[in-house]
This record gives structure tokens, sequence and C-alpha cells, in this order.
């Protein structure tokens, strides 16, 4: 079901409960964060994805344990 209401996650945290409204309907049209650790794991959440409209390889890499960092860029 979809909403009209648009979400902004302050203190995002590694992403969950952006994640959650993404998943219940809600825009979620900014996230928050600046913990670098928190930060690192949100990056890899896939409502993050639909900000950036992307998803590098590297992702498929963290995914599969291949490697331990990951830079996203904006295109």
């Amino acid at each position: 079901m979809k909403h009209n209401i648009a979400v902004i996650d302050l203190f995002a945290g590694p992403g969950g409960l952006g994640e959650g409204f993404s998943k219940a309907g809600f825009k979620v049209i900014l996230s928050i964060e600046k913990d670098p650790v928190a930060c690192e794991t949100l990056k890899l959440r896939h409502f993050y994805h639909q900000f950036t409209k992307s998803v590098p390889n590297i992702y498929y890499d963290v995914i599969k344990g291949y490697k331990n960092t990951i830079v996203i860029k904006k295109q």
C-alpha cells in the first residue's frame, strides 16, 4: 500500500527503521547519520540504493564476503 507521506530518517543508524517504512509503502526521502560504521551498514541496505538509483558491483562483492570495504559514488 502506497502512502503519500514523506519520511525523513534522522539519526538513521544502520537504516532499519527507514527500510521498514520503505517496505510499508512510505517514501523515505532522506536518511541522516553521522556514525561512520552505521553509515557503511546503511549503504548496504536495499532501500539506500533506491536513493542513488544505482547498485555498484562492489555491493555484490561485500554481500558475498569478498571485500571488507565498500565505496559508493553518486553518478
